[in-house]
């Protein structure tokens, strides 16, 4: 199936084509798999870009991740927000997690096909993990506050967590909350936000 990536070059203009095209290609792979395999919502098979890339890219539009810092991306799920997020930014490593086997092989699978050299997969619970990382990402696997308690304790001191979620929600501490419409003005960005707890300085 050939993906539009129309609305990312609009929201985007800047990125190489190497850059567009890896993303494109992502996306078909994603929606050949979840043929046979539940990685994203069959509603949202034919919305890939809109539903599950434009909000992953919020984070980079928000904050590009410094090159050589690590990032842990929990409950990666079909590799949403770690593996677009993986692709525009090459220099920094990205650590996918994901508790469900089926899901993180597809997600390795995806990552050898598209020659990320930044990107190591794992398959365990994230509260088995001993490594601690300077960003931690994330995706409406739980409620913000249960999130921030699972994220915390794999966070660098002064460390970031990303959560992407949607509508009704109260905040952890130390958290800015950004609108998904400020940075995309696109209806698919209507409901969704953008969570930022920055750990604060000791």
């Amino acid at each position: 199936m050939q993906i539009s990536l129309e609305v990312i070059k609009h929201f985007f203009p800047n990125l190489p084509d190497a850059i567009f095209a890896k993303l494109q290609y992502f996306c078909e792979l994603v929606h050949e798999k979840n043929k046979v395999l539940n990685l994203i919502s069959r509603k949202d098979m034919d919305r890939i870009v809109e539903a599950h890339l434009l909000p992953s890219l919020a984070i980079f539009k928000q904050n590009p991740f410094p090159a050589d810092r690590t990032v842990l991306d929990i409950g990666t799920g079909g590799g949403f927000p770690g593996l677009p997020l993986a692709i525009v930014t090459p220099n920094t490593h990205f650590t996918l997690v994901d508790s469900v086997g089926k899901k993180i092989r597809a997600v390795e699978e995806f990552a050898g096909a598209l020659e990320l050299k930044n990107v190591t997969c794992i398959n365990d619970r994230v509260e088995n993990l001993r490594k601690k990382y300077h960003f931690i990402t994330g995706r409406a696997i739980a409620n913000p506050d249960d999130f921030s308690s699972l994220a915390k304790p794999h966070l660098k001191p002064h460390g970031t967590i990303f959560y992407l979620t949607g509508g009704e929600i109260v905040p952890p501490k130390n958290t800015t909350i950004i609108d998904l419409f400020t940075l995309f003005d696109h209806l698919c960005c209507e409901t969704k936000k953008l969570l930022i707890t920055a750990m604060p300085k000791l």
